[in-house]
């Protein structure tokens, strides 16, 4: 019955990775088929790839096969294109691929939907022979009038894509040969797999975990990543998990979750958190946990847990109050889904700073990275055989630049040289080498910045693959400075005013109270500067200005209230401006003098008389106010 219910489970998780098809052009030119009769497409598969479940491609070991683990979900992606049939596509035309024995493949059914224009021109479907006996896929093409009424074309050409199944092996394999040979091949594909199942004693405290990583099709919104000029909102992300405490150790009070981004690496796409994805659970886990468990509790911001997000979102702390239970963390990224790597990158730290060991048998493992192929099965990604790719981005936005010259240089050989320039889309692509060329060190050198961004002065290399090699580059914009003001007043003093360097004070970013972002003292006429502020992209910025109370001062009571303020970036032409838009925040402090007590004496002289006791009564005044009496003794 478990065993039933699994391969349920791993049919529908197959039928999700099945392809969305995608019409890359459309001709504009009013032609019909002369033949509408569907028929079958041959030659037409073009590679078969191994995927595991974070869609990344696996490669071959030293000896030639791929090793895979007995019993666990693999992925074949499928490459496809119809170029040979331009102009004479209709719907109801097809093409199958056989998967072959010993594979146990997954039923799945998957609509094929051009995202463009989210047209259905398609179905996937992907048939069991049962367990061990391989099985088939048959791809139909539908809803081609439909797909050129939306885009005002009348014939459809130059479709291409790919298609994923899933499946996995029941019994272990060693060194088995799998051909690939159906009429639909441009040619045969042979993989030759080995296939172990793992078993073993427990080794070692797990004390944090992550995966993750795959992309879906899912719309998102982000207000966060507007304010910060950041492209806000898109239909595709990467999602990831993660494991936190995973044996309930006492961690005791207020572990640190710590996550980054690593794009500094240029063999992985820009990518930045989509904050309001942020999610963590109270859970029962174990190791193998890898999706919110059945009674998971949803834990609260500000209640159980803080967050704090850097500048541009792409690394955030996460201070959980309590470090003695389990927790299962979600959250999701930008994602490119052009078939380049993402990755991502936690550690788990005591309250004093104490880092710990992602599992107890690897002490010096003091993080964990996890990383995965960002390309939705079926996700159309043009050619890029025997080309270099340049992806430029923003350093702080993470969004395209435009307009950015580079040169590109073989190492061996300066005569060949090219200057390539990115598009809007912050894509650059070179010529196409010859297959000479293949295996060939290329230098890349930026060569002109576009407005508003700093020069890159660093040279780069890249090794040309058969496939094509992409590198991400990124260049750093030029800030916008500006500073921020706040006054302070000091009531109970008779000019109200504070002493030089007297108070000090922080500034934030509304997301991170931890971290100050600048510090500055008070001055003797009551003004508070921050000076010298910079932001790096157009939007607005939340601040919040808070007094640093830690060190008592005589007399002083401290107004402890942060101050916000809202600072707005815009360009103006070309050129990144920032100023406050928000009222000049007042800080007021109390002063009042300590207590202290003193012996004023008099004497009083009486001519001409004797003086009695206690016969003159004396008033000690503050201005108008009497604050004592006293009467004359008998000597004066």
């Amino acid at each position: 019955m478990a065993k039933s219910k699994m391969l349920k489970l791993l049919s529908k998780l197959s039928a999700a990775a099945l392809s969305v098809l995608t019409l890359t052009s459309v001709s504009t030119n009013t032609v019909k088929a002369d033949d509408p009769t569907p028929k079958e497409l041959t030659q037409v598969i073009t590679g078969v790839e191994l995927l595991d479940a974070s869609d990344t491609k696996q490669n071959v070991t030293s000896e030639g096969d791929y090793a895979v683990r007995t019993g666990n979900a693999y992925k074949l992606r499928v490459t496809f294109d119809l170029k040979q049939y331009n102009e004479n596509l209709n719907n109801g035309d097809y093409f199958t691929f056989d998967i072959p024995a010993p594979m146990t493949v997954y039923n799945g059914t998957q609509q094929l939907v051009d995202p463009a224009t989210q047209v259905t021109i398609g179905e996937a479907v992907v048939t069991s022979s049962g367990n061990d006996k391989g099985g088939k896929a048959k791809i139909t093409l539908k809803n081609l009038d439909k797909y050129l009424a939306a885009t005002g074309g009348d014939k459809v050409k130059d479709v291409s894509g790919n298609f994923a199944a899933s499946f996995r092996f029941l019994t272990d394999q060693t060194k088995t040969p799998i051909s690939f040979n159906s009429s639909s091949m441009k040619q045969e594909v042979t993989h030759t797999y080995t296939s172990k199942t793992i078993t073993g004693p427990k080794v070692g405290t797990e004390n944090y975990a992550k995966s993750g990583g795959q992309a879906s099709r899912e719309s998102w919104n982000s207000p966060k990543l507007a304010a910060i000029g950041s492209v806000s909102s898109g239909n595709e992300q990467s999602n990831w998990r993660v494991r936190v405490n995973t044996e309930k150790q006492d961690f005791g009070q207020n572990i640190v979750l710590h996550d980054t981004i690593p794009n500094d690496d240029t063999s992985y796409t820009p990518a930045q958190y989509i904050p309001e994805s942020l999610k963590i659970y109270k859970a029962d886990i174990n190791g193998g946990t890898s999706a919110v468990p059945p009674g998971a509790e949803l834990m609260v911001e500000g209640t159980d847990y803080t967050v704090a997000w850097n500048s541009n979102y792409t690394s955030f702390d996460v201070t959980i109050k309590d470090g003695t239970t389990s927790y299962f963390v979600t959250y999701s990224t930008t994602t490119p889904n052009d078939g380049t790597k993402v990755a991502n990158i936690i550690a788990l730290s005591l309250a004093d700073g104490t880092k710990l060991a992602q599992n107890t048998s690897r002490p010096g493992a003091l993080s964990m990275k996890a990383e995965a192929t960002s390309l939705i099965s079926g996700t159309i990604v043009a050619s890029t055989a025997y080309q270099i790719k340049i992806n430029k981005t923003d350093a702080f936005t993470l969004t395209p630049v435009q307009g950015a010259v580079y040169t590109v240089t073989a190492a061996d050989d300066a005569s060949e040289t090219t200057e390539v320039t990115t598009n809007e889309k912050g894509v650059a692509l070179t010529k196409t080498y010859d297959q000479k060329w293949e295996g060939k060190t290329f230098k890349i050198k930026e060569k002109t910045a576009p407005a508003g961004y700093k020069l890159d002065e660093k040279e780069y290399t890249v090794k040309l693959g058969a496939a094509g090699s992409t590198i991400n580059l990124k260049d750093e914009p030029v800030p916008a400075v500006f500073n921020v003001t706040a006054k302070k007043v000091v009531e109970g003093r008779t000019d109200k005013l504070p002493k030089a360097d007297e108070f000090t004070f922080n500034l934030y970013t509304a997301e991170n109270l931890k971290t100050p972002v600048a510090t500055a003292k008070s001055k003797a006429d009551g003004t508070i500067t921050f000076e010298n502020i910079e932001v790096k992209g157009a939007g607005t910025y939340h601040y919040v200005i808070k007094e640093d109370t830690s060190a008592a001062i005589n007399g002083i009571t401290f107004d402890e209230a942060g101050k916000e303020v809202t600072v707005t970036a815009a360009f103006q032409g070309g050129v990144l401006t920032a100023s406050v838009t928000s009222a000049e925040p007042t800080f007021t402090n109390t002063y009042k003098a300590a207590s202290t007590s003193a012996t004023i004496k008099a004497k009083k002289v009486l001519n001409g008389k004797e003086l009695a006791a206690d016969a003159y009564t004396f008033e000690l005044k503050e201005k108008d106010a009497v604050v004592a009496e006293a009467k004359n003794a008998a000597s004066g």
